[in-house]
């Protein structure tokens, strides 16, 4: 089936089995019905920067349009299990956490976690509760996060009570190592510090890789960008939705298909409220997320706080568009700005954000926001206090704020 490239539907889910049937099921009650489900895979999904849309071409020359794709069916990657060195020495089980073994009990077994992704975070409260023991060991790029900005025995309450369910007295409260794997032996796991740490069963939750044989041109993004090249160290998409430099793009491969529906709804929410046509996830936002070993199932940010919106064309889809000044540390800098906001009813506070461009003979000190993201914008009479979010690949940055804007509302 062809339709013309102008005529597509809003929405293209891609898989008609249960994650895509879910996803239409969660469009729906949000009232957004314009959507077509492809059974089959396409052969190419390629973005196009000018119109903010994807095509989508199959393999018996058919070619569909959509503002939007959610990828339903198998995903382009697949769980990465690094090659440490023993690992194959170990006798006991040991699988990715997002390839679980049905046939896996952790009940009164020692259970080490490596690397601990969101697909093994989605599995802690069930080993937690059962296992006799559970230690997680840090594996690049995920890392134990203990410099939190509070006192030191607070930061442990903190720990403690996402680690663990605070009704929980068993002896399995998870042991954190943040010293690296030295190697795999038949019987644990030895760390750089010499330390031993025995083990019946070990979990991976060590990412995500694309496979070598995948195609290049499988799934083009933003610029041209290939998901390979996108991918090339490995990682995780954001929530297991959103992968930095694939616009509108969404994938939905689990393991909390609901969850994951519903925060995709979120998204197209935002972008139907800001009259936005491209949202993307912040490339700071990913970072965090698969830098952070996952010591409880994955919670997303709020979307506004999580993504970036863009608006096609002209500047009339912005609630304003034009001349700005932007105030770093008392020096002002005359900008371009494109932004757009809503009152979030969940909060009651009036969120805006947008891009920021600076004159090419004038570009904003890189330095100085480095050291610090707070600034000032004004727009003729009124300012607001701005926060930059970050840089962008194409050199523009994105800013954000609460409470009045620096614009009248529409």
């Amino acid at each position: 089936m062809t339709r013309p490239a102008g005529a597509g539907p809003h929405v293209i889910i891609v898989g008609g089995g249960a994650a895509g049937q879910a996803a239409a099921a969660e469009l729906a009650a949000a009232g957004i019905t314009d959507l077509l489900i492809l059974d089959e895979a396409p052969r190419d999904s390629v973005f196009d920067d000018t119109t903010h849309t994807w095509t989508l071409h199959t393999a018996d020359g058919g070619a569909f349009r959509s503002r939007i794709v959610i990828a339903a069916h198998r995903p382009p990657y697949v769980p990465w299990i690094p090659e440490i060195a023993g690992r194959n020495d170990f006798r006991g089980p040991s699988f990715h956490a997002a390839q679980w073994d049905s046939d896996f009990d952790p009940a009164g077994k020692r259970v080490a976690v490596v690397g601990a992704d969101a697909s093994a975070g989605h599995h802690m409260a069930r080993l937690t509760e059962s296992a006799a023991s559970l230690t997680v060991f840090a594996h690049a790029p995920r890392r134990i996060v203990y410099e939190l900005p509070t006192a030191a025995t607070r930061a442990k309450r903190w720990l403690g009570r996402r680690v663990r369910p605070a009704a929980h007295s068993g002896p399995s409260r998870p042991a954190l190592v943040r010293s690296a794997i030295a190697g795999i032996t038949s019987a644990g796991i030895r760390t750089a510090d010499g330390v031993h740490r025995c083990a019946e069963a070990i979990i991976y939750g060590t990412g995500f890789a694309i496979p070598d044989r995948s195609a290049e041109d499988t799934l083009i993004g933003a610029d041209g960008v290939t998901i390979r090249h996108a991918w090339d160290d490995g990682m995780e998409p954001y929530f297991g939705v959103a992968v930095r430099g694939f616009p509108n793009y969404f994938f939905l491969a689990g393991p909390d298909i609901a969850a994951q529906s519903r925060y995709i709804v979120e998204c197209l929410r935002l972008m139907a409220d800001t009259a936005a046509t491209r949202i993307e996830v912040r490339r700071s936002t990913q970072q965090v997320f698969n830098e952070r070993a996952c010591l409880h199932a994955a919670r997303p940010h709020r979307v506004g706080s999580a993504f970036d919106l863009s608006f096609e064309g002209s500047d009339a889809r912005a609630t304003y568009a034009g001349a700005a000044t932007l105030t770093i540390a008392d020096t002002h800098h005359p900008v371009r700005v494109r932004l757009a906001g809503r009152l979030d009813p969940n909060d009651g506070h009036y969120h805006w954000q947008g891009t920021v461009f600076a004159s090419p003979s004038r570009p904003l000190p890189d330095e100085m926001l480095q050291q610090s993201r707070t600034a000032t914008l004004t727009v003729g009479e009124r300012s607001a206090p701005a926060r930059i979010v970050e840089k962008t690949p194409w050199g523009t940055h994105s800013v954000a704020g609460v409470g009045a804007p620096p614009y009248a509302p529409s």
